[in-house]
């Protein structure tokens, strides 16, 4: 009989001190729905708390100095929104944002070091849309991208995936490494929605060229099309590529009654692909995965589906 994989979840009140103002998708409640879920997983799942922030530093592995400036000054001004986009923030953000980024890198340690095969990060605020220069798309800090570049410079890897399936394209992530030859990033998405990204020609430049793989969606497509794209081709992809880890960026807004995401998936679409991140880990990563938490907006489905994503991570 298989063992099941030591995993772990990271969630915390903290995170909902990221006030987003009355009537904002990406609330607080959403993250007290989730939370209360997440304090309901079966035992043997290890609740990982995070022991810091991030650093300016480790920030500055993704983002431009300017921009993380930018960041502080808009919140110490107690601006309602990021200059640069669409960002709802608080007095708090920074600090917030900052925290969320470090339980990542947190994760990421645990897992390098053999304690954990896995984590999920259900943190706040989303990364995947924040540019190198730019926060937009209810995102501030890129979570997954600096921990590309943390297990690049932390721990000596070389070779990263990032699998993004938010119903929305994470344009920033696709930025910043779109002529990386190390980082693989592959986005299933709704096509034709905001932020109007992640078009199935772009592939990467320069060095990067053939390392970005995006696969639109049609709207009210339920995940059958979704898993089938992956069998297609995300896996003969990675199977090239031969990550040594695998990051998620784990949006659950693709699930059906999204009040943002047009797209139809189940709790076992969510399930199953995690599942096969899970065997891409396994067989060149050393099993070592870590996700975070992007879109989700339907609180009662947002629960659901990651509740089915962590389970399906320590099958």
């Amino acid at each position: 009989m298989k063992e099941t994989r030591q995993t772990g979840v990271h969630f915390s009140a903290d995170y909902q001190r990221h006030d987003t103002g009355p009537g904002h998708p990406e609330s607080a409640h959403r993250y007290r729905v989730l939370s209360e879920a997440l304090e309901s997983l079966p035992p043997g799942i290890e609740r990982v708390a995070s022991a810091r922030r991030a650093t300016v530093a480790e920030v500055l592995l993704v983002h431009d100095h300017s921009y993380h400036d930018l960041v502080y000054r808009d919140t110490e001004l107690l601006a309602d929104f990021l200059r640069t986009g669409d960002t709802a923030i608080c007095e708090h953000s920074y600090d917030v944002a900052l925290e969320a980024c470090g339980a990542m890198l947190t994760a990421i340690d645990t897992v390098m070091t053999g304690n954990l095969a896995g984590v999920f990060c259900a943190v706040r605020p989303p990364g995947h849309h924040a540019t190198a220069n730019r926060g937009m798309g209810f995102c501030v800090f890129n979570h997954v991208a600096i921990g590309a570049r943390y297990l690049q410079a932390r721990h000596g890897l070389k070779r990263i995936a990032i699998i993004d399936w938010d119903v929305h394209h994470g344009n920033g992530t696709e930025e910043i490494f779109i002529e990386d030859p190390d980082v693989m990033y592959v986005s299933l998405h709704q096509e034709h929605i905001y932020p109007y990204t992640g078009a199935a020609t772009t592939h990467g430049r320069g060095e990067g060229l053939g390392l970005t793989l995006n696969i639109p969606l049609p709207s009210l497509s339920d995940g059958c099309l979704a898993l089938a794209a992956w069998e297609a081709q995300v896996m003969p992809a990675l199977e090239v590529f031969q990550p040594e880890f695998v990051l998620i960026s784990a949006g659950f807004d693709a699930r059906m009654d999204d009040p943002i995401g047009g797209l139809r998936w189940d709790d076992e679409t969510f399930a199953e692909l995690t599942r096969r991140c899970v065997r891409i880990a396994e067989r060149w990563s050393g099993g070592r995965l870590v996700s975070v938490l992007e879109g989700g907006y339907n609180p009662a489905g947002l629960a659901s589906a990651a509740v089915a994503h962590v389970l399906a991570l320590s099958e």
